[in-house]
């Protein structure tokens, strides 16, 4: 079995964003999860640069339990649908910065993939699903 994709969440609620994280696994690790725009906005970006010393603030993600040598760097972000538009942009520009990617759109870089509340209504969850969402996270990390 290949290893599991190293990916980081930023989401507004811990427990949906733990849900998520169980049902990704095996085959995807949700190694961070931020819950707010200052834990996202200072620690992804150290985080996608490779500074294994930054642990979840949140607690949550297996980097939290894992010691420093063990952590993995996320191949991707994902960001929920309570995330707003801007502070997606906002942390997807500081990552990319960090790496000195901005003026490259980002190319090589990590991928940024959002779920809207609009796909997961579309995909039949009356609101947030863990189980919806999850599932369209999968079909958008295929190819990572």
């Amino acid at each position: 079995m290949a290893a599991p994709i190293p990916i980081a969440i930023y989401g507004r609620d811990g427990k949906i964003a733990e849900a998520i994280r169980e049902l990704l696994l095996p085959d995807i690790d949700v190694v961070h999860t931020s819950l707010t725009l200052s834990s996202a906005s200072t620690e992804l970006p150290l985080l996608l640069s490779g500074a294994l010393s930054t642990a979840p603030s949140s607690g949550l993600g297996s980097n939290a339990s894992r010691p420093e040598s063990d952590r993995l760097v996320p191949r991707a972000v994902f960001f929920g649908g309570g995330v707003p538009e801007e502070e997606v942009q906002l942390v997807q520009r500081l990552v990319l910065e960090k790496l000195g990617l901005d003026g490259a759109k980002g190319e090589g870089g990590p991928k940024f993939l959002r779920v809207t509340r609009e796909e997961v209504l579309a995909a039949g969850a009356k609101g947030p699903d863990p189980g919806v969402i999850a599932g369209i996270y999968r079909r958008k990390v295929e190819g990572l």
